[in-house]
């Protein structure tokens, strides 16, 4: 439901819950030179506002709203930067109080249009304490070699500088704002970003449209360039970092040629998951558990990027064996050798999987706003299980073909 151009208002009904969830989605490009300001304006709205001017005094307003909670996270899609306001609230039909709805509504008016500033930009005070926060999240993760080889193959995988830099920013990113630059990228972002309010639980439309249309939303443009495609280069790039571990850690990008829109994505699925995307899957039983060469080994489709990621930790004299076992099972998917059963088996999880996400509440949401922007010309999309189930040999073998090594990275402990 279009509220103005560029502000939507989604509606999701049902009466599984017994709590509502309303989200309220910032989407803008992701760069990197914005990227920083964006989460430390995640955090800033998290923890207060003008009329709760301290977390203990917005906790106890959401204790008193009968235990919501509110929270902020910030994800990617490809190419779009994403900042989720999300509360979480009893469904007022359990309730006796008429205005219960309202108190919701207000509080998120306040977040949005009553922040905790001083002379246009966030207080110092608070922001000091959250941009301090972040940066030691950020330090902390530095001391994670899965984390620090993923940052690796993206450095090395992506074309474009923006994709290298994680959903959180980097320390030095981060040390460059300040209260001032956070706030008014906040201001820029409700002026201009696209905006989608989804409600799941139960509700009457007609009052929460009353809600919404008190925020003075003004018009912009939709993000278009969610999905992120890129060319696939003739060589492989390759690098070595080295840290003092125990484990070393292989991590290999394949250039897919697709994203979740693409009408062969559920094959995309299936292949991921006879290849490394399962406890049952090749990698995992034949280079994890027959021949021992990694502690860990897994592989995932990023869906709005064309990559494939394999990524393993192993023991540092393994890496070549390693190496020949991955790309021994690329050319079983090539040549259709595996069992029938393997990739029944391979579906039947993916479509459990499936059914399974249905009582999760920020699963239907996600598939809204998917549907929504990602596949809206897509009516085959409501018969996802089908063309799950309608995977075949043929079709794993074709994309296989067609999926190319473009990165290598690898951190090699020195223990």
């Amino acid at each position: 439901m279009k509220i103005v151009d560029g502000v939507n208002l989604h509606l999701i009904k049902t009466e599984k819950f017994k709590t509502n969830h309303l989200t309220f989605r910032f989407t803008g490009e992701r760069l990197k030179k914005t990227v920083a300001k964006r989460v430390l304006v995640a955090q800033m709205l998290a923890t207060a506002n003008a009329d709760f001017p301290s977390s203990q005094k917005l906790r106890k307003t959401l204790a008193r709203l009968y235990g919501t909670s509110l929270s902020t996270r910030v994800s990617t899609k490809g190419k779009a930067h994403i900042l989720d306001i999300d509360l979480e609230f009893i469904s007022p039909s359990y309730l006796e109080k008429t205005d219960f709805q309202h108190e919701i509504f207000d509080l998120l008016y306040t977040i949005l249009y009553k922040p905790l500033i001083t002379l246009e930009q966030f207080q110092s005070k608070v922001f000091d304490v959250e941009k301090a926060n972040l940066i030691s999240y950020l330090e902390a993760d530095k001391e994670d070699s899965f984390y620090l080889s993923e940052l690796g193959l993206y450095d090395l995988f992506y074309h474009d500088d923006n994709l290298k830099v994680s959903k959180y920013a980097r320390v030095d990113l981060v040390e460059q704002e300040n209260s001032f630059t956070a706030y008014q990228e906040f201001q820029r972002m409700l002026k201009e970003d696209q905006i989608d309010i989804f409600l799941l639980g139960d509700f009457e439309a007609s009052s929460v449209l009353e809600e919404i249309n008190r925020f003075p939303f003004q018009a912009r443009k939709l993000y278009r360039f969610v999905n992120f495609t890129q060319d696939r280069l003739n060589i492989t790039q390759e690098k070595i970092d080295r840290q003092d571990d125990h484990q070393s850690i292989l991590q290999l990008g394949y250039h897919l040629p697709l994203t979740y829109s693409h009408p062969d994505y559920p094959i995309a699925l299936v292949l991921n998951g006879l290849l490394g995307g399962f406890a049952h899957s090749r990698l995992f039983t034949q280079v994890r558990e027959k021949e021992g060469l990694a502690y860990s080994i897994s592989s995932q489709v990023h869906p709005y990027t064309v990559l494939l990621q394999v990524y393993a930790g192993i023991d540092k004299r393994q890496r070549e064996k390693t190496l020949r076992m991955i790309n021994q099972e690329w050319h079983n998917l090539k040549a259709g050798r595996y069992s029938s059963h393997l990739l029944q088996q391979t579906k039947q999880l993916l479509l459990n999987d499936y059914y399974l996400a249905q009582d999760s509440p920020k699963i239907l949401i996600e598939r809204a706003y998917n549907q929504k922007y990602l596949a809206k010309n897509d009516e085959n999309l409501p018969k996802w299980p089908d063309r799950i189930a309608a995977v075949n040999k043929a079709d794993i073998m074709q994309l296989a073909r067609k999926i190319h090594l473009q990165a290598l990275y690898y951190l090699e402990g020195g223990k």
